[in-house]
């Protein structure tokens, strides 16, 4: 049977800005957020019947990506661990913000690796920045609007996907309340509107 990863980021975070006076309300600081990720290679056999904590220091740049990848514990197969990383090094974060102004953040975080088959749906996402823009999207899908139109004009940040689609997704990457959403999805229907990170997503399942 194939198998992908079902991973769970936990994050906390250090600001990379030099000095700094924390605590103020203009320093308020806003973590990273996970919003694409590329799938982790299938677990090495030693972890393969049971649950692993991968451990690492990313550095998140303003724009969201990820800069650098630092592995902090292992799993005992250095060729796992590699590519692991390496998959980390392509995923898609909303920027870490400080006083509501994008900033570069070091972070540590620990993905929670488990196994599992793999839920394959061909997907596309609508990304708007407010709850208010969210749901008159959704509105104008539920009087017949054309879902590609509406995702071309509102394209995620830093994503170089066309018309919102996203291909096939294993929606066992997303977080456990986007999952519930997807997993009763039919073919051709969308989601509600659904938080993730800083953002508002609609999802669309193509087939």
């Amino acid at each position: 049977m194939n198998r992908s990863i079902f991973v769970l980021a936990i994050t906390t975070a250090l600001l990379i800005s030099g000095c700094a006076v924390f605590g103020l309300e203009s320093d308020y600081l806003v973590m990273p957020v996970v919003l694409e990720k590329t799938p982790i290679p299938n677990a090495p056999a030693n972890i393969l019947n049971g649950n692993f904590f991968l451990k690492t220091r990313l550095v998140i740049s303003r724009s969201g990506a990820v800069k650098a990848v630092e592995l902090l514990n292992s799993s005992g197969d250095a060729n796992w661990d590699s590519a692991a990383a390496e998959s980390i090094k392509h995923w898609k974060y909303s920027p870490g913000l400080r006083g509501g102004k994008p900033v570069s953040m070091s972070i540590v975080q620990v993905t929670h690796i488990i196994t599992s088959p793999r839920v394959l749906y061909h997907l596309a996402q609508m990304v708007l920045p407010t709850e208010s823009q969210a749901d008159s999207a959704l509105a104008l899908l539920r009087m017949g609007a054309n879902f590609d139109s509406l995702a071309e004009i509102h394209p995620l940040p830093n994503s170089a996907l066309h018309n919102g689609d996203m291909g096939l997704v294993d929606i066992l990457l997303f977080p456990s309340d986007i999952q519930n959403e997807l997993v009763n999805l039919r073919p051709k229907g969308y989601t509600t509107v659904l938080p993730l990170g800083p953002y508002y997503v609609i999802f669309k399942r193509l087939m």
